[in-house]
């Protein structure tokens, strides 16, 4: 496992982060946003969309499980609210496995803890926690090369 730490000073910086990480997502990349209720995760989602070309902007799916949004180019993003799942076995009603096997799409999961022991072995695991009012730490962490590199590229633009 390779792990980076960021801090975010506002819901700006963390957009801005999503962005930049929704610059560099690709068909098949399976990104896990973890954290509690109201520590930015929608809002680094909608960055990562942003970033990634979605047409609308990225909201959160609450209410509907799945969004999916597509860029200019045909891709799919399909971002997802686990939330409101009990366990793993409830990905099923979602379609999870189709979702994560599309060739032409990426997947984004809010509260993928949710969901974990369905997930493949490789994905980037994004932990936000609230330090304050706006300040959020987020940690990056990649589980298998092509992640790897994603975080390293953060690494070498922060400097």
């Amino acid at each position: 496992m390779f792990a980076l730490d960021v801090i975010t000073h506002s819901p700006a910086q963390t957009y801005q982060l999503g962005q930049q990480l929704g610059a560099m997502t690709r068909e098949g990349d399976l990104i896990c946003l973890c954290g509690e209720l109201g520590v930015g995760k929608t809002t680094l989602a909608s960055g990562i969309g942003n970033g990634w070309g979605a047409r609308e902007i990225v909201n959160s799916p609450t209410f509907v499980f799945v969004n999916e949004y597509s860029d200019s180019r045909g891709r799919r993003l399909y971002h997802i609210d686990a939330y409101r799942l009990r366990d793993a076995a409830d990905s099923q009603s979602i379609a999870l496995d189709d979702l994560l096997n599309d060739p032409h799409g990426a997947v984004m999961i809010e509260w993928a803890e949710r969901v974990q022991d369905v997930l493949p072995n490789e994905y980037l695991q994004i932990d936000l926690v609230a330090v304050d009012d706006q300040t959020r730490q987020v940690k990056l962490e990649a589980r298998g090369e092509q992640y790897k590199k994603v975080v390293d590229s953060l690494v070498l633009r922060d400097t």
